[in-house]
């Protein structure tokens, strides 16, 4: 976890100087919210079931526009395994924390970048017959994305996206052992900026 939030604080920091000298010029369209809905799938290997549907809520601010800082929310959506007597499943959310940045190169197109460190919350379980059991399990990870879209007017923007998710579930150290995998999520997106 420290190093995570270290290379999380680092990036940020980073950034600074150059968002700090970008923002002296432009203090309109700043703030941003955006909103993904789209599909995830998770790379785990014996799982029948990887697709599900994806949704994300950001908040952030960019300097100038093109570059910030972000937080948000996403549902990866649920992974399931189906067995003859049984069935397992799995579901994380995350809430994520980071440093955005958006680029316009040819009139309103532009290309969108993110990424930095999530909390994830992962509900797995399972069911036999009509008796099931879960258990929840809290870790960190890291999320990043990339983004190509348009901007319809000078607030409102429309996007394609992709973003890798890397999630644990487990307790690190405990007798159980820690699941490591890689959740992909390809959406579309709205942003609005104020």
């Amino acid at each position: 976890m420290n190093k995570t939030l270290l290379a999380a604080a680092l990036a940020v920091v980073a950034a600074a100087p150059f968002a700090a000298k970008a923002d002296e010029n432009n203090q309109l369209n700043n703030f941003f919210v955006a909103g993904n809905l789209g599909q995830s799938n998770y790379r785990i290997g014996g799982i029948s079931d990887k697709s599900d549907a994806f949704y994300n809520l950001r908040f952030g601010w960019r300097w100038n526009g093109i570059v910030g800082a972000e937080l948000g929310y996403a549902d990866l959506g649920k992974a399931k395994n189906d067995y003859n007597f049984a069935s397992t499943w799995a579901k994380p959310r995350v809430a994520q924390l980071g440093v955005t940045a958006k680029y316009n190169f040819y009139n309103n197109w532009y290309v969108t970048g993110h990424g930095g460190y999530l909390r994830s919350r992962t509900t797995a379980g399972v069911t036999v017959g009509n008796v099931s059991a879960s258990e929840k399990s809290w870790n960190n990870g890291w999320y990043a994305g990339a983004g190509v879209g348009y901007d319809v007017t000078q607030n409102v923007s429309l996007a394609l996206n992709y973003d890798n998710y890397h999630v644990k579930y487990g307790r690190a150290g405990a007798s159980e052992s820690q699941a490591n995998t890689n959740i992909a999520a390809y959406s579309a997106s709205v942003e609005y900026r104020f």
